[in-house]
């Protein structure tokens, strides 16, 4: 989440507690889920926009928070998830005879190592969203200090010891700290896709880019430049690929009037190649009465049948006025 958001939730917090703190010296409670409506007035509600709901979880307890990527098994079996503060979080899915989102288990938390090993500096474990890769491997984004990072191949997600692959052209030059590649996935067609997500204001357009191949970027030009274009005040937060080629992103808004607010987008394949303008169709969005928070990491997945199954993160940046949600929804054929 962002300076701006952060301090949002700070001043509501303050605001309801009347600015004190009540500590507990109660041991935390370990990591759990509890399934969650999409609309807690109106439980008949099935859908949203574009997209039917396929259930809810509130992830909490045990150090498990602040999630901004999200990878979802193949088989739906089991979800990875990286956190802003440097955090790895694992843990098997359930499903209910119908096929929708009812629970998780064996939730688990640990550090995310980065080339100098596990730091406690922000700068260096700001980790905003991750992809897996056809060796078992992983890459995962970096922002602050702006990096791509890849793990060696591991079926719980990136550990080990890291090596650095080269970011896009201008990106450590000229990204503010807290704005940088947000958004990273793989392709139907193998190549990568990241985009910036850029600072708060006005502006529309993004900085993206995608690989001239299916290959790992071996220099800084093999990065080809396109632009992402969001709604007017939404920042791309999350990338995930489609099985036509395309890819949905996430985008999110915070205000302080209006709260959260998610947009979820899809995108063309013809739009994601070098000199596009990607100006996707919005499919759905997340605002109040129902369901939402601060969406951050968006997956996808097909089912036997190839129907594609859409899920989302929240990160809570543990404070007590947020929820970290994992979301489940389906894409109806076009």
């Amino acid at each position: 989440m962002k300076t701006r958001a952060k301090t949002l939730s700070i001043l509501l917090l303050l605001t309801l507690s009347g600015g004190c703190a009540v500590l507990s010296g109660a041991e935390p409670a370990p990591p759990h889920a509890s399934a969650v409506p999409l609309d807690h007035g109106r439980p008949e509600v099935v859908s949203v926009g574009g997209l039917r709901f396929r259930g809810a979880l509130e992830l909490s307890g045990g150090g498990i928070g602040g999630l901004s990527g999200l990878w979802v098994a193949p088989d739906g079996a089991r979800f990875v998830a990286i956190g802003d503060t440097g955090l790895v979080a694992t843990g098997g899915l359930d499903y209910d005879a119908a096929g929708r989102l009812s629970g998780a288990t064996d939730l688990r938390t640990r550090p995310l190592a980065v080339e100098e090993g596990f730091s406690k500096r922000k700068k260096r474990t700001d980790a905003e969203d991750l992809a897996r890769l056809p060796d078992g491997g992983w890459l995962v984004a970096l922002e602050r200090d702006h990096r791509i990072l890849r793990y060696p191949s591991g079926e719980n997600g990136p550990e080990g010891v890291p090596t650095p692959i080269p970011v896009p052209p201008g990106v450590t030059e000229d990204t503010p700290p807290n704005s940088g590649l947000e958004s990273l996935t793989r392709l139907a067609d193998g190549r990568f896709l990241t985009i910036e997500e850029g600072e708060d204001g006005a502006a529309q357009e993004r900085r993206a880019w995608v690989t001239r191949s299916a290959a790992l970027p071996e220099r800084r030009g093999d990065w080809l430049p396109l632009t992402y274009r969001t709604a007017p005040r939404f920042r791309p937060t999350s990338v995930a690929p489609l099985p036509d080629g395309g890819a949905l992103v996430l985008e999110r808004r915070v205000s302080l009037l209006g709260g959260w607010s998610s947009r979820i987008v899809r995108v063309a394949a013809k739009e994601l190649r070098a000199g596009a303008v990607a100006d996707g169709r919005e499919l759905a969005r997340l605002e109040a009465p129902l369901l939402n928070d601060n969406f951050e990491g968006i997956a996808t997945r097909s089912d036997p049948a190839g129907e594609t199954l859409v899920y989302l993160v929240s990160d809570d940046n543990f404070s007590a006025l947020q929820r970290g949600y994992l979301v489940m929804f389906a894409l109806p054929d076009e």
